[in-house]
């Protein structure tokens, strides 16, 4: 060919930083070494193994680096002493390697190849270097031998499969990893039996399962592992562990049969460590067994699986669900994203892969930095109502960055920071171009399920069945989906933790004393409910002048903490007699009742003591608790002759693409206290245990960030 032994210029798919979107650069393919061969790839598959290593920053991350293990490609050039392929041969390049020279290669017992053992290595195997270079001439990184997201890789001959270039190249590119180990992980490894049963722990579609266990679903706590020997007769003849967990091998290992059971580790977690004692071994007469590849050698099995594919012993065409262009390449790492699913109203909430599609018409996809648990997300977990739909993905305070955006967005654009809000600000509707509220006619607030405009989805399981949205955000996922009208571009710069408070709570309650009440200086306010939206109508108070902020809560320890926020008197609603009502006190210390009440629980019997507490002649009460449930009976006479105001308000009668800027400025200049909310920080993997502080009482804001760094 007339590139053989000169450099390629080419695309490829670059990583260069650890989560961050692949970048598609020319990079330059040099000429293949002795016993390396350059492959013109035809197409790659996203393995999870990608994912994984994509997203992982840690001592074995190398960047810059071409991802991509799975695939398929037809020989280009030869380095010198190959002859095991032709250029114009088809092949499928491996991470595992099969020399067919080593012990290991020649012997039946086992794929593993001591001449070229397989390792997670930047470099060409046999010359410790690299076959790519970026447009500076800096090296760019191999990945697992292969490093398939490029036009043009190298590979070494010992990775190389020959097959038949009828077979369908989407089809056979399926086979470097994932599909060949798990099959092999039956067919060589386990060697499972005719009539024998077998438990699988991880899995995706139907392909041959005929009894499924949810581990969630067990009756009264029952462990999987009796479930499966019930199911069984004494346990699974093969266990399967697809997950990488120590406490699932542990649990498959305690499903086995006794005697003679099996089990086969596939899943890789490389911080995860099993402990089973020696005498449990000697005990239960079980095998532990691992298996890579499937234990298959890859230049005599692969073309095998292909004849098996041919012929129809083998599905691989429902393994295909999306293709995509290489330009396009992200969109198939978009499509492997991480969400905390709930399934069951108070049901602790699962990780699982999702798919987020692309943005509509209007729609913005967000790539989320961190969320916060606001009350209103633990509050509809627990409830199992007529508005509860589940399977759902809570989460509507947080921030993140524009990954892509629908048609006919122009007011953010790829790369943007924002904060997504329940509360609309499309800046066009008459409602929104009042000074009057901060109600939204265009896209009008309500608990909706789906997207707000088409009434849809974006996010599915790995069934391809819909995940509902919650609030119009839904940010306990690494992205999601929300119309522009609930997305406000902030600085960057400002800490994340700190920007994703303003997506409810914080915003609500100082927007309720500066927007809504609209406190006066010199005014008195009473709080009823001093968490953090209580607290925050404390710091808009205090904000807005207010010289009494009297906060009233059953938890003494709340006064200590409201100082911080500008609560000036503190009232234990449990300590009054029943000779004195709060309403009383609060007339005492005010001289009358307080100028500003505002109830921040949603309980009817506080609403009536807030309603009591306020000034007569101009007293304001404002509604920020909810409950769908409380109804508090006040006399139209009594409202006629008190001079009171009622109200309620939404998002603290914030504009979101206005006043989160300012709030977020008033924060830099030290006037809005947003350290003090944040009392704990999780990863995203422990998401219910933001849940479990908030059952406990402790702390008022959790941060759950996403990258497992921060």
């Amino acid at each position: 060919m007339e590139n053989a032994g000169k450099p390629i210029r080419c695309r490829a798919a670059v990583c260069r930083k650890a989560g961050e979107a692949l970048r598609i650069e020319e990079v330059v393919v040099a000429p293949p070494e002795p016993r390396e061969v350059r492959i013109k790839i035809i197409c790659s598959s996203l393995c999870r193994t990608d994912v994984t290593r994509w997203r992982i920053s840690d001592q074995s991350s190398i960047f810059p680096r071409i991802f991509g293990h799975e695939a398929v490609g037809v020989v280009e050039s030869l380095g010198e002493n190959v002859n095991e392929v032709k250029e114009g041969d088809t092949v499928i390049p491996t991470f595992i390697s099969d020399c067919r020279e080593c012990e290991d290669c020649l012997s039946e017992k086992s794929n593993h190849c001591s001449k070229f053992p397989h390792k997670v290595s930047p470099w060409m195997p046999r010359y410790e270097t690299s076959r790519f270079t970026d447009s500076k001439g800096e090296p760019v990184y191999h990945f697992v031998n292969v490093s398939s997201f490029s036009e043009y890789t190298v590979v070494d001959v010992a990775h190389i499969t020959k097959i038949d270039p009828l077979v369908p190249p989407n089809k056979a590119c399926l086979l470097s990893c994932g599909i060949s180990t798990g099959f092999g992980a039956a067919w060589k490894t386990a060697k499972v039996e005719k009539g024998s049963t077998v438990a699988i722990f991880g899995l995706g579609k139907k392909f041959g399962v005929t009894d499924f266990i949810n581990p969630k679903d067990c009756e009264n706590g029952k462990p999987v592992r009796e479930v499966i020997k019930e199911m069984t007769n004494g346990g699974a003849d093969y266990c399967f562990e697809c997950v990488g967990s120590a406490s699932v091998v542990c649990e498959a290992y305690a499903s086995c049969r006794k005697a003679w059971g099996k089990v086969i580790v596939l899943g890789v977690d490389l911080k995860s460590n099993v402990s089973i004692s020696a005498l449990e071994f000697l005990r239960s007469g079980k095998t532990l067994t691992s298996s890579i590849f499937g234990s298959l050698k890859a230049k005599t099995d692969i073309p095998i699986l292909l004849q098996w594919y041919m012929n129809k012993e083998l599905n691989l065409d429902d393994y295909v669900t999306h293709e995509v262009g290489f330009e396009d390449i992200n969109k198939a790492f978009d499509l492997l994203r991480d969400a905390a699913v709930c399934r069951k109203a108070g049901e602790a909430l699962r990780i699982e892969e999702v798919v987020v599609a692309p943005p509509e018409p209007g729609e913005v996809r967000i790539k989320i930095i961190c969320a916060a648990l606001c009350h209103t997300d633990f509050k509809r977990w627990q409830l199992n109502d007529q508005f509860a739909v589940f399977p759902r993905i809570f989460g509507h305070e947080g921030v993140g960055v524009v990954e892509s955006v629908g048609k006919n967005v122009t007011e953010v654009k790829e790369g943007d920071t924002v904060i997504p809000s329940f509360s609309s600000n499309c800046k066009e509707c008459e409602d929104c171009l009042s000074e009057k509220n901060n109600f939204c006619s265009q896209t009008p607030f309500w608990n909706s399920p789906w997207m707000p405009r088409y009434q849809t989805s974006r996010f599915t399981d790995v069934k391809g069945e819909p995940l509902y949205h919650f609030m119009s955000v839904s940010s306990f996922s690494e992205y999601t989906v929300v119309d522009v009208h609930h997305v406000t571009k902030i600085d960057s710069t400002i800490p994340s933790d700190k920007a994703c408070l303003l997506g409810c709570g914080i915003s609500t309650g100082f927007g309720a004393a500066w927007k809504t009440a609209k406190v006066e200086k010199g005014s008195s306010v009473a709080i009823f409910g001093i968490g953090t939206v209580g607290l925050s109508v404390a710091q808009g108070a205090k904000f807005c002048g207010a010289t009494k902020i009297i906060g009233v809560d059953v938890n003494p320890a709340k006064f200590e903490i409201g100082k911080k926020f500008g609560v000036t008197d503190f009232i234990n609603s449990n300590d009054c007699d029943n000779d004195k009502h709060v309403s009383e006190i609060i007339k005492e210390m005010t001289n009358g009742g307080a100028d500003f009440c505002f109830e921040c629980v949603g309980l009817a019997s506080v609403v009536r003591q807030a309603f009591d507490s306020c000034r007569k002649g101009w007293g304001k009460l404002i509604f920020i608790g909810i409950d769908p449930k409380c109804q508090e009976s006040i006399g139209t006479a009594e409202i006629l002759l008190s001079g009171k105001t009622l109200m309620g308000t939404i998002f603290g009668g914030l504009k979101a693409k206005t006043d989160i800027p300012i709030l977020l400025q008033h924060y830099l200049n030290k006037e809005l206290n947003l350290d003090d909310f944040v009392s704990h920080k999780v990863g995203f993997e422990d998401i219910n245990k933001a849940f479990d502080l908030l059952v406990e009482g402790k702390g008022l804001r959790c941060v759950i960030w996403m990258d497992q760094e921060n």
